[in-house]
């Protein structure tokens, strides 16, 4: 078996690397960075100049790339977890094995306003809209009641959240010099919604196959708020999520079951993730959605690359029962060097699963800067067996540590 992937998802390193260590398969790809870790692990990452090529190039450059690679190594098998190249799907859906949503489903993470009208149509409460417009408009930020959650209308970029006069100013600045909305254009569309304040926020992650889908595990999100502000800075105490309690998980999966049942009919085979408001009074609002392996709250896929494979195009029922039974754990861990090697070693010690923003430079591992304390959000462990011994350990014997405090 040969697969390409588009945008390793890092959740997946161990699922994709099970299938490089076995030598029946070769498995290559492509990462949004200029440099990654798997060509040391057995994956085959593209050289840094076809990443770039692979990052920038237009839709029909892409497609004449992707074809001759095909053709090249043999490849059976094409995932692609990057939303914005969905028209890969509409392409070579046909001519291999593809893993990854269909042009339509991807506007439902590219397109915020568009997965809301959908969630709509299927009777599923979302925020009320107190705004909308472009941001260049002249009354943007303005006349406006907090709580509050500016989003992007139909473009791919990240939610901020406006809790007070504070927040809208310095978004109304960030618009003057440039740097808000994310893109620079300032000719977007965008919406503003309430915030729902009293809730807990939930995460639903699902796959969908052959026009089916199925629920794997939900959660709650603790602290989430300190992630959205119009300065975004990330610091988790702790372990940020827990599951939810059985009477929630409950009213979320069926009301999140009317939505993928809806979804699932657009096409397309992948992993995705959405998450929702669940208020004190019962109600579940939904809020936004991923078609692709949430790469910042990404979990572990606990299954052998072969189950994987099978559960795409076989029996989806896999993805469920390879989740049965099992409690993931996340917990921030952070550096403020990224030229601290990281102890990879202890991950497995433990058996631990690798942390996010692993960057491989000099045959060592490291964190990218995006990964460290000054430079970003922190990295990510994930996983469902992190034992008092390994983070003990790493604390003991290295100078990473792990978030207990909001205010490093």
């Amino acid at each position: 078996m040969n697969l390409l992937n588009i945008q390793l998802p890092k959740n997946h390193f161990h699922t994709l690397l099970h299938l490089a260590q076995n030598k029946e398969h070769n498995v290559y790809s492509n990462w949004h960075g200029s440099t990654s870790y798997e060509n040391a692990c057995g994956i085959h990452t593209l050289t840094e100049q076809d990443n770039f090529f692979v990052n920038s190039a237009d839709k029909e450059k892409l497609i004449e790339y992707i074809q001759k690679f095909i053709d090249h190594y043999d490849i059976d098998i094409l995932q692609v977890a990057d939303p914005c190249k969905a028209y890969l799907h509409t392409h070579f859906k046909d001519k291999v094995k593809y893993i990854g949503p269909s042009e339509e489903a991807a506007r439902l993470e590219t397109d915020k306003l568009f997965s809301k009208r959908m969630a709509d149509t299927v009777g599923l409460k979302t925020p009320r809209i107190i705004k909308q417009g472009r941001y260049s408009d002249s009354d943007y930020g303005t006349n406006l009641t907090f709580p509050a959650i500016e989003k992007p209308a139909h473009v791919w970029s990240p939610a901020v959240n406006l809790f007070n006069q504070t927040d809208a100013k310095r978004a109304i600045e960030k618009v003057k010099i440039g740097l808000h909305p994310q893109s620079s254009d300032t000719d977007e569309e965008y919406f503003i919604e309430e915030y729902i304040s009293d809730m807990i926020e939930t995460n639903v992650f699902f796959i969908i196959a052959n026009g089916k889908y199925e629920i794997t595990h939900t959660q709650e999100i603790i602290g989430e708020n300190l992630n959205k502000s119009i300065d975004q800075t990330v610091w988790y105490i702790g372990s940020y999520i827990k599951p939810l309690t059985p009477e929630v998980d409950t009213i979320v999966q069926k009301e999140a079951s009317a939505y993928l049942e809806k979804i699932a009919k657009m096409g397309g085979s992948y992993e995705g993730s959405f998450c929702g408001a669940y208020t004190s009074t019962g109600e579940w609002y939904f809020l936004e959605i991923n078609v692709r392996p949430d790469i910042f709250n990404s979990t572990p896929t606990f299954m052998t690359g072969e189950d994987y494979i099978k559960g795409m195009f076989e029996d989806i029922s896999l993805f469920k029962k390879a989740w049965a039974d099992k409690t993931c754990n996340k917990l921030l861990i952070t550096n403020t060097n990224k030229n601290k090697e990281y102890p990879l070693h202890l991950h497995e010690k433990y058996d631990v699963a690798l942390p996010n923003n692993l960057e491989y430079r000099d045959k060592k591992f490291y964190v990218s800067d995006y990964g460290t304390h000054n430079g970003g959000c922190g990295t990510i462990i994930a996983d469902h067996n992190i034992s008092k011994e390994f983070i003990k350990e790493i604390e003991e014997t290295t100078t990473w540590a792990f978030n207990k405090d909001p205010s490093l």
